[in-house]
């Protein structure tokens, strides 16, 4: 069976990352939490949100990356931009409303869990123009602002297809697609007509993408499983990449995203399915040895 392949070739342009920013408050647990109890914590706030730690993720990678969708209107998302900027990541953001915060508490073992204030606001279907995607490599959208803001992201989609652009998804969490329902979900998917889609392995589990791919599926879904193999799933077969080992996780809070960074990169620069996976992993290893969802500057 002949290896796996890009459904289109990605363009020359930079990556375009759909969604919204969100700040990350990260509390790194001293010890496992007691529900009333007192415990210190080291505390890191920075850019979040799957749209912030992707376009992140490229611009270590030397990748020209755009972070294009809302932020708040507040100091907050003022300095969080800011930050982003400095990095190199060009912005195209519609700006209302409060910024949104997670509060991830990193447990002892690495594992998190996040807190989040939805904030006020959101990206509405006037809110997005084609020149957010004319000449991007590739498009990537959030599935979690799929759920927010689906009008929106499947105008983006609708704006990239017209433009010859490839679109790429990340789904949301398995729990949030349960909460709204599997079917109402997997609609909203649907609509995008993405190409490349990225999951974990519950979010596979839940979307029925873990041995073959469904009808309504892109032709590429790629399942990340921490330091599991991730599972290379097409129409005509399925193939697994072995993770190396890390040699020290202090936060997986954001591997996802960077590991989405390494294939977009890949895939931009003209590897081989297979070969961006490996880059995926690399970049993720980079995330999971620091504190935060984002990588070193």
């Amino acid at each position: 069976m002949p290896p796996p392949s890009w459904p289109r070739p990605a363009g020359a342009g930079p990556v375009v990352v759909v969604g919204k920013l969100v700040a990350d408050q990260v509390l790194e647990l001293s010890g496992p939490l007691v529900i009333g109890g007192q415990q210190r914590v080291a505390r890191t706030t920075s850019a979040g949100g799957a749209a912030a730690n992707v376009t992140a993720g490229l611009a270590r990678l030397g990748v020209p990356a755009q972070l294009a969708g809302w932020a708040g209107a507040d100091p907050v998302a003022d300095g969080l931009l800011a930050g982003l900027s400095a990095r190199g990541i060009s912005l195209a953001v519609v700006r209302r409303g409060r910024a949104p915060l997670t509060t991830v508490l990193v447990h002892p073992d690495g594992e998190r869990t996040m807190l989040t204030d939805r904030g006020e606001g959101g990206l509405a279907v006037s809110d997005v123009p084609p020149a957010w995607v004319a000449g991007a490599a590739v498009v990537h959208l959030d599935g979690y602002d799929l759920l927010r803001s689906p009008a929106a992201l499947a105008a983006a989609a609708g704006l990239a297809r017209e433009a010859g652009v490839p679109v790429s998804v990340d789904v949301a969490a398995a729990a949030r697609i349960a909460l709204l329902g599997v079917e109402r979900y997997v609609e909203l998917l649907t609509a995008l007509a993405a190409d490349v889609l990225f999951c974990n392995l519950d979010e596979a589990r839940v979307l029925g993408l873990l041995d073959s791919v469904p009808s309504w599926a892109p032709g590429l879904v790629l399942v990340h499983a921490g330091p599991s193999p991730t599972r290379v799933v097409t129409r005509a077969g399925s193939w697994s990449v072995p993770v190396p080992p890390v040699a020290s996780v202090r936060d997986t809070t954001g591997c996802g995203d960077a590991f989405a960074a390494g294939v977009l990169a890949g895939w931009r620069g003209g590897l081989p399915v297979l070969a961006a996976v490996e880059s995926g992993h690399a970049a993720a290893a980079v995330v999971a040895g620091v504190l935060g969802a984002q990588p070193p500057s």
